[in-house]
């Protein structure tokens, strides 16, 4: 979220559209963590059978995971960097849960350990951090962190295979058509960063 503020400030104060992004649809899938660390490990704890395509978003219930629907409701687990695991009883779309995570705590909770899937609950399902992603960064970066804007990124054909952020919502992100002009935000080791 530091880099995504950092990055709306770059942007003239003038300007409301939205700029490129270094970020674009690579058409291959996998399952990588909301907090943008890293992609799953070789310890992951699916139930047998699973994932099994009923969806892109993991709910965890009795210690495993199971793939399904972003768009189902449930109760979910946030991490905070402070307090660790907090288990909120409301329930959401895995979208809405991951952008209360985000405002309140730290980021929808990711587990590398069959430790930390002992400290979630088991009695019911919970949205945790893990989702289904095909978009990658054009400088190869092993980043997954995506703020993606509500709704996006569509599965509408010709919704667009290159990723552009908003000036006015926030920094939140939406695929555009790649042919499409606009400015962009170039990535460097100077600060701040170029801005065309």
């Amino acid at each position: 979220m530091n880099d995504v503020r950092r990055l709306v400030n770059t942007v003239d104060p003038g300007f409301s559209g939205s700029a490129w992004i270094g970020l674009r649809a690579v058409g291959v899938k996998r399952w990588i963590w909301s907090i943008g660390d890293s992609a799953i490990s070789q310890d992951s704890m699916w139930h047998p059978g699973e994932p099994n395509g009923d969806g892109e978003c993991v709910r965890s219930f009795n210690g495993s995971w199971y793939d399904e629907s972003c768009s189902t409701i449930l109760p979910f687990v946030c991490f905070n960097d402070s307090t660790g695991f907090i288990v909120t009883e409301t329930a959401m779309t895995w979208r809405d849960a991951q952008s209360y995570c985000r405002q309140h705590h730290t980021d929808l909770a990711s587990i590398s350990s069959p430790e930390q899937q002992n400290l979630m609950p088991n009695e019911s399902s919970l949205w945790i951090g893990l989702f289904l992603d095909s978009w990658a960064w054009s400088n190869q970066w092993n980043h997954y962190f995506r703020y993606w804007a509500a709704g996006q990124p569509t599965l509408i054909s010709g919704s667009g295979n290159c990723a552009g952020m908003s000036t006015t919502d926030s920094g939140k992100w939406a695929p555009y058509i790649c042919e499409i002009r606009q400015p962009f935000i170039c990535y460097g080791s100077e600060f701040p960063p170029f801005k065309q």
